[in-house]
């Protein structure tokens, strides 16, 4: 009972240090269980909505439409289902496309409102209605005709509304899908048919002869390939390894703090550790006290924290699911990931303050009542300094930093550490930024983009042509375009900078990094519409991190391809060309990215500065914690240095000041670390993405960042300077009498 009213009695005097290592403890609980949380529900919820609502295997189209679907389906065990699409025009800048609602695939989920109930009932996606505040019941007018919007809906084949499934950046205010009722499509002349199937046991290569023999495929997508379907995975992916590595780290600090306050604690009462000895306390009653300490704040803390977590996490994975037009059909508990986040810190934390205090126990019972056997070593390192002809201050800090290298050290990784968190969200900005505004902007030099449905023999009155086709390796999926070799429209540079023209056999950085093949060497590729092979040799490696992309001359494209000599099948235009609509597959204009990038970077500044305030605080809490128990430890020195004559400035200086050169070194190093391991975190949520995210960091973000960093160190000066003020010149006169 005594040992027990010590204990409250001994967090009540130092409060402010055990709340802020608790605090550290509780914004661990709270990241790990609300990310790890939300990536799981996000994967059922995924996992679910894909099987319920049937989706997808791949897409196709054809040059005629299909006749004889129930055949092929008999003869190559497929589900095929035939669709329809066609984009209106909803507003002067924006498109609306609609489709017709399924029966077998691709099933539409109702997340507000209600289903069709006639051909004058639409469903809108939700991204889309809020861009442009359609409300459920409004009516709206598309091509001529009047429509009520019965409801808001999600579809497994647009997760991502993506205009084109090989884009990146959906753009709401630009482009959003619809459904209506098939016989509604009809009534349109420019609607395009396409077809949706799954394989559960047929043979893509097969079904493809198949269609090939009467028909022409002209567009084969696969649904790992269909970027409307597959981003949200990676995105997921990224969302779950945030939530387990980052509070790792924000656990490890919260350890060590945890430790450094026992160890601490221990030396200071040393005296009483040896008394409580002598009255017949056993050590594991000891042992049992100081892990109280430890056991308190790692329960208390992952438990609130853990609370927090699931409260957060249902926002969260609200945010998460409108962004990607995914309905949240179950939010479970994950009972793993809650007993890992409230054990995990409990599991971390009494191993080594066992170890700790067991260490501090085996000093004999005498030693300890005479205060242990505290002698100050002089190490090899401080003999290196000559400080006899130094001033005084200069010594004591140099002494000060030598004799203290395991706390310097420390405050080095924490600071490290916070610099990583705070350059996160600073990073993931510059690099979309880089991605989309630079190098974007950069490489693809036109506006609009027409596919056709047919090889195209004439030259067209306007803009620059080429081919493209999907194809697969043994590994990944990769687009090949075809360009002539003067094409303007497409520019890339190799690593050096120099411009490279396509007369030659050109992979883009994004597929290199999948493939690891390098110039020089060989790979064998295959076409998805003709399951025709062949082998090309890399001559080049561009700068490009957008799509599994090989570029090659158009002549020798169409040579291995067997497509008619001249031909073509895209033309790059930067003026809108007026070309036939039945031969038109797909119409793609540069500007949405752009348009898309500025509406998704939005809300990625506030996330930027949610993470640079978490970072900051974290920093603040580390920084506090470490200053403050060097002036508990130096409390004698600083009594005597007032009772000498020094002002507090001065003391303040030579005892903390010089901590601001390893905030500064902490910080240096962190931008390395930091860029080196969001590299690596990039390229696994990248992974089974067809596109590679080049890690940036501007140096105005440097610059902001740092201050934030020494402002961090300031407050905690300022929160510690009542602290230092507290210490009397009673203390050094009243040891000295001893």
């Amino acid at each position: 009972m005594p040992l027990r009213k010590k204990l409250f009695r001994t967090i009540m005097e130092k409060k402010a240090q055990f709340f802020s290592a608790w605090c550290l403890i509780v914004i661990s609980s709270i990241v790990f269980y609300a990310f790890t949380a939300a990536g799981a529900n996000l994967i059922d919820n995924l996992q679910m909505f894909l099987k319920e609502n049937k989706v997808e295997d791949a897409q196709f189209m054809t040059q005629q439409p299909l006749n004889e679907i129930e055949e092929l389906e008999k003869e190559s065990g497929a589900e095929i289902e035939q669709r329809m699409a066609i984009d209106l025009p909803y507003s002067k800048d924006s498109t609306l496309r609609l489709l017709d609602e399924t029966d077998d695939l691709n099933l539409p989920s109702i997340v507000e409102g209600e289903m069709l109930s006639s051909d004058r009932d639409i469903l809108v996606d939700k991204g889309f209605a809020k861009a442009h505040d359609v409300a459920i019941g409004n009516e709206i007018e598309l091509g001529g005709e009047t429509f009520r919007v019965a409801g808001y809906m999600a579809i497994p084949d647009y997760i991502y509304p993506l205009k084109d499934e090989s884009g990146f950046l959906k753009n709401p205010d630009a482009f959003g899908v619809a459904v209506v009722k098939p016989s509604v499509l009809s009534k349109w002349e420019n609607y395009r048919i396409y077809y949706s199937i799954r394989l559960p046991d047929a043979s893509p290569e097969e079904l493809k002869k198949r269609i090939n023999q009467t028909n022409q495929i002209i567009k084969w997508t696969d649904k790992k390939d269909n970027n409307r379907i597959s981003f949200i995975k990676g995105d997921i992916a990224g969302v779950k390894k945030m939530g387990q590595f980052l509070p790792i780290g924000i656990l490890f600090i919260s350890m060590v703090i945890i430790l450094i306050l026992l160890w601490r604690l221990m030396k200071k009462e040393y005296v009483q550790i040896g008394t409580l000895y002598t009255l017949g306390y056993r050590k594991r009653e000891i042992i049992r006290h100081y892990l109280s300490y430890a056991g308190i704040l790692a329960t208390t803390g992952s438990v609130v924290g853990t609370f927090l977590g699931w409260i957060f996490l249902h926002p969260l994975l609200s945010t998460f699911a409108a962004y990607y037009n995914l309905p949240v059909l179950d939010v479970k508990l994950h009972v793993g990931y809650l007993l890992v986040s409230i054990f995990l810190p409990l599991v971390l934390f009494i191993p080594f303050t066992y170890y700790l205090v067991h260490r501090v126990l085996k000093i004999p019972p005498v030693s300890l009542i005479k205060g242990g056997e505290r002698k100050v070593k002089v190490s090899r390192l401080e003999r290196l300094f000559k400080m006899k002809k130094l001033p005084f201050h200069r010594k004591f800090v140099i002494r000060e930093i030598m004799r203290n290298l395991p706390r310097a050290l420390f405050l080095i990784i924490g600071v490290m550490f916070a610099t990583l968190l705070l350059l996160f969200g600073f990073v993931t900005k510059n690099s979309m930024e880089y991605l989309v505004t630079d190098h974007f902007q950069q490489v693809y030099d036109y506006e609009y983009s027409y596919l056709f449905s047919a090889p195209q023999t004439i030259e067209p009155e306007s803009g620059q042509v080429g081919s493209v086709a999907p194809f697969t390796t043994d590994e990944e999926s990769v687009m090949i375009t075809g360009l002539k070799p003067d094409n303007t429209a497409i520019r890339l540079q190799d690593g050096s900078g120099e411009r490279l023209t396509f007369d030659s056999v050109i992979m883009n950085k994004s597929l290199l990094d999948k493939l690891g093949i390098q110039e020089g060497e060989s790979i064998q590729v295959t076409n998805e519409l003709t399951d025709k092979s062949f082998t090309l040799t890399i001559d080049h490696i561009a700068e490009s991190y957008l799509g599994n992309m090989i570029y090659m001359p158009l002549d020798e494209f169409n040579r291995l391809n067997d497509y008619p000599s001249g031909s073509y099948m895209e033309i790059y235009s930067n003026k809108e060309l007026h070309l036939p609509e039945d031969q038109i597959v797909s119409v793609t204009k540069s500007s949405d990215t752009i348009d898309g990038f500025k509406e998704m970077i939005k809300p990625l500044n506030y996330g930027v500065a949610a993470i640079a305030l978490v970072a900051a605080i974290i920093a603040v809490i580390i920084i506090y914690i470490l200053i403050s128990l060097l002036i508990e430890e130096n409390s004698f020195k600083i009594s005597l240095m007032k009772v000498i004559g020094y002002r507090e400035k001065s003391i303040m200086n030579m005892m903390i000041g010089y901590n601001i050169w390893f905030i500064i070194l902490g910080y240096a190093i962190g931008i390395p670390v930091t860029i080196f391991s969001i590299s690596a975190f990039m390229n696994s949520i990248t992974s089974e993405m067809n596109v590679t995210i080049p890690v940036r960091l501007d140096w105005m973000s440097v610059i902001i960042s740092f201050i934030i960093m020494i402002l961090s160190y300031y407050v905690s000066l300022w929160l510690n300077r009542r602290k230092l003020k507290g210490i009397s010149m009673k203390e050094a006169i009243n040891r000295s009498t001893e």
